[in-house]
């Protein structure tokens, strides 16, 4: 579902569905031969092939994110074939399953609103059409997705054929660990009043059993420890086991190993023994043949040197859980002994063995193991199957609070790659990919920020060939490119600046396993605001300065991408950049001015005062020697202060009172005056002056 095109299959589906592709229709984009021996009119026996066609009403495919693969099936040899999407069939089989869900809880459950709902319905049991009709297609579903399909493009076409006009979309969980919460879940039935709850699955009694004695051990042994140091017993972490999760079908075989951790018991959450499941890792890989077991070896020796990377602390698995038919858990079984016998020899003699070997407990799982887990996880979701805990809040206070039944921590069994081209989008001119979501992720994961600057595109472009490696080199060249001399060139690359995402299932270096998605992006380029009637295309595309693109992965492969920028194009970002600048440097100037200027005024307030400060000493004592005011600095200070801004005021009370014209310090000669004034004005103190029309008594 939602392939874009044959080539882009994985090796199941080639297998699969290769028959039905002309060989030379694989890798082309182009209509398919029966199609076109259809439009002329001859006849076609074939009753199924398969086809690319292009949803945007083109013609024939455009090699973009609109093309789809379709099946063209022949229902009549005297009629066209009928095309239809995958995705439209997948819809139509979900549907029914609604309906059979639908009419089964109403034949159990009469008296529900579901049932009243559905009572609007004809007789002879078929639906009208209005209200109530059609009710069952807003029942929300879940689907488990194997690890080898978590693609991007599958995931949101399975999301389309279930879609609800409810708006509760569906809800998506990987297989294996659907598997791994239904190997949980204890066996179907009620015990009978008054009695012991009913004993857990074999998976749980055996979690249960280790861990209590695992941990006995461990206390005995730190109580033994403590002994012998002669201290008290610390406390001992308690024990996380792993569990090995396997699967196979015809198309391909996953491998998942989680540590499992919070034993629940039955009065809290019935349906989920142990509140968490950590994924560790998971291998998986599409098959395409008749054996898919051929690939239990090497994705064993995967799955156990990414455990011996990400948890090396970890003993051996304490139980391998299988999941499928009873027919492939019985031949997978045979498939995993046999490698792990293999490990029990190799490890032997090796003081590094990891302990894995044939005596790891292989524990089987019902046929419905999926579907149970997968049911527990989705009502888990839809808030069903919840925990009701006690948290403190801000007043110290215990309130009761909800919480998922089980919580999962994913990992991505995909991997996301990114690549650019500088060059308009040339063929051979895409880096490498680079990988920014690898295998074992921890998900959901993001968003992981890209930031696309024109001066780097700019850079690239001038470089040549698929672009330059070196940053400190790269960041160089663009800062010689900013500017408005550089706006040119910036433009430029700017428009021919490309951007594209790849996604793959499958581990190794084979970078023809990349399968592209989505279109290719043009970052640093907008279409224009002011679009005169009938421009389209790159014509109206400008240029852009800058853009941030983030990038998120869900834990089902679903891929998010979010572009921020400002919209400005490169004139406009750089005619800001040079105001920004203009007003940075004019702020930064005033500022000094204004700071300055009072500290100038500041200063030459300071010389003035001191200047007539010394003038009124100077002239009390040449015009009244021997007098209280003589040498007193602080009188002096004051009438300064009391007359400021009226200093000629100052001096001329001062020549009235003495009759002696009132000179600067420099000015007075050093010798005496004699017989200036009499000894009574000498001796006068100002003090005692009369004030009338504010006159000061200073003076």
């Amino acid at each position: 579902m939602g392939t874009r095109k044959p080539s882009d299959f994985n090796a199941a589906a080639k297998f699969t569905y290769g028959k039905y592709t002309p060989k030379s229709y694989n890798n082309s984009t182009t209509s398919s031969p029966q199609l076109i021996a259809e439009e002329d009119g001859a006849t076609n026996t074939t009753p199924l092939s398969i086809k690319t066609i292009a949803m945007d009403g083109s013609a024939s495919p455009n090699g973009d994110d609109f093309d789809r693969v379709a099946l063209s099936i022949k229902l009549n040899s005297k009629k066209k074939a009928m095309t239809i999407l995958p995705e439209e069939a997948v819809g139509l089989l979900i549907a029914q399953v609604k309906k059979s869900v639908r009419d089964e809880f109403v034949k159990d459950f009469p008296e529900s609103e579901l049932a009243n709902e559905s009572s609007n319905g004809g007789d002879d049991g078929e639906e009208e059409e209005g209200e109530g009709g059609e009710s069952y297609m807003d029942l929300p579903p879940a689907f488990a997705i194997p690890g080898w399909a978590t693609l991007d493009s599958t995931v949101e076409a399975l999301i389309d054929a279930a879609g609800s006009s409810s708006g509760c979309g569906p809800s998506l969980h990987q297989r294996s660990i659907a598997a791994c919460v239904g190997a949980l879940v204890p066996p179907v039935g009620m015990a009978p009043k008054g009695a012991p709850a009913p004993a857990g699955s074999k998976l749980q009694q055996l979690l249960s059993e280790t861990m209590k004695s695992k941990d006995a051990a461990a206390v005995k042994e730190e109580a033994k420890e403590a002994a012998l140091a002669r201290r008290d017993p610390g406390q001992v972490d308690p024990f996380v086991p792993l569990v090995f999760l396997a699967g196979v079908t015809n198309e391909g075989i996953e491998l998942t190993a989680v540590q499992i951790t919070k034993p629940q018991g039955p009065d809290k959450e019935l349906h989920c023994p142990f509140g968490n499941i950590n994924v560790i890792s998971s291998v998986c890989y599409a098959y395409g043949g008749d054996d898919p077991l051929s690939m239990v070896p090497k994705a064993m020796d995967e799955l156990r040197e990414q455990i011996g990377i990400a948890v090396p602390e970890s003993e051996e698995p304490t139980a391998i859980v299988t999941y499928g038919s009873v027919g492939s858990q019985k031949k997978l079984a045979k498939a995993v002994t046999s490698v792990l016998t293999k490990y029990g020899k190799e490890g032997k003699d090796s003081d590094d063995w990891d302990g894995w070997d044939e005596d790891i407990t292989i524990v089987s799982t019902d046929r419905g193991c999926v579907s149970m887990g997968l049911a527990v996880l989705a009502a888990s979701v839809h808030g069903r199957v919840k925990l009701v805990v006690s948290v403190k809040g801000t007043d110290d206070k215990l309130r009761p609070k909800a919480k998922l039944g089980v919580a999962v921590q994913d990992v991505a069994t995909c991997a996301v790659a990114v690549s650019f081209n500088y060059f308009g989008g040339a063929d051979n001119k895409w880096t490498e990919p680079k990988v920014i979501f690898d295998f074992d992720r921890r998900v959901p994961a993001g968003p992981y920020q890209i930031d696309f600057t024109a001066a780097e595109c700019a850079a690239h472009l001038a470089n040549g060939g698929k672009g330059i490696e070196d940053e400190v080199e790269l960041i160089e060249k663009a800062k010689n490119l900013e500017g408005s001399r550089g706006i040119p060139d910036r433009e430029a690359a700017a428009l021919k600046c490309r951007f594209r995402l790849y996604q793959k299932t499958s581990r190794g270096d084979d970078d023809s396993e990349w399968i592209r998605v989505g279109n290719d992006m043009k970052p640093l380029s907008m279409e224009h605001s002011q679009k005169d009637e009938g421009e389209s295309g790159d014509d109206n595309m400008v240029a852009i300065e800058s853009a941030v693109l983030e990038i998120s992965l869900s834990s089902v492969g679903i891929i998010t991408t979010k572009l921020i920028t400002n919209g400005e194009t490169i004139v406009q970002a750089t005619k800001s950049a040079r105001n920004s600048k203009l007003l940075r440097w004019g702020t930064m100037l005033g500022s000094v001015l204004f700071i300055g200027g009072f500290l100038v005024k500041s200063y030459v307030e300071e010389r003035i005062f001191e200047r007539d400060t010394q003038r009124v000493l100077a002239y009390y004592k040449h015009a009244a020697a021997n007098s209280f005011h003589d040498g007193d600095e602080r009188q002096a200070r004051y009438l300064v202060w009391k007359y400021k801004g009226k200093k000629d005021a100052l001096w001329r009370r001062l020549e009235a009172k003495y009759g002696v014209p009132v000179k600067h310090a420099w000015e007075w000669d050093d010798e005496e005056e004699d017989g200036a004034k009499d000894d009574d004005e000498a001796a006068e103190d100002l003090d005692d002056g009369e004030e009338d029309e504010g006159k000061g008594e200073e003076l």
